[in-house]
């Protein structure tokens, strides 16, 4: 036991003599600056509270979202470049549905935690539930022309 002990201790010693590694100067590429934060353009157009579109000099459009981490940008796809800011997001396929009864609509919706259902009289509906209501009504009028053909 004396004997394994003592060899840790002359190998731990010896380990230490020996000089580290120096690393070598950074050369020029690694010693640039990083590159600059992102910011929001000028001329950049509010969709949504913190959410912007950017139409640069060659065409390009790019979205702007103000996130915790700073100011997030990437290109927009070409379905998106041809959406306005008045034209905000339309439900989508699964999406919210809507269902006349009497005076009211009832509303459905599948979320993760379930199916989530409410129902609101025409008279009291919010802007996003109009939405809903009239795509649901210009659907089921497209549905029933192509039945009748």
């Amino acid at each position: 036991m004396r004997i394994l002990v003592c060899m840790c201790v002359f190998s731990a010693g010896l380990a230490a003599q020996v000089p580290a590694k120096t690393s070598p100067p950074p050369t020029a590429k690694q010693a640039q600056k990083a590159p600059a934060a992102i910011t929001i353009p000028k001329g950049a157009v509010e969709i949504e509270p913190g959410f912007y579109r950017w139409t640069d000099k060659d065409g390009k459009v790019w979205k702007y979202r103000r996130t915790p981490f700073g100011v997030k940008r990437w290109r927009a796809e070409p379905a998106d470049a041809e959406r306005t800011a008045t034209d905000k997001r339309k439900p989508a396929e699964g999406g919210p549905t809507a269902v006349e009864e009497g005076d009211s609509i009832r509303f459905e919706q599948n979320t993760p935690f379930g199916k989530k259902t409410w129902v609101r009289k025409k008279t009291e509906l919010s802007e996003s539930e109009q939405r809903i209501w009239d795509l649901q009504q210009k659907n089921s009028a497209a549905s029933r022309a192509t039945e009748k053909e």
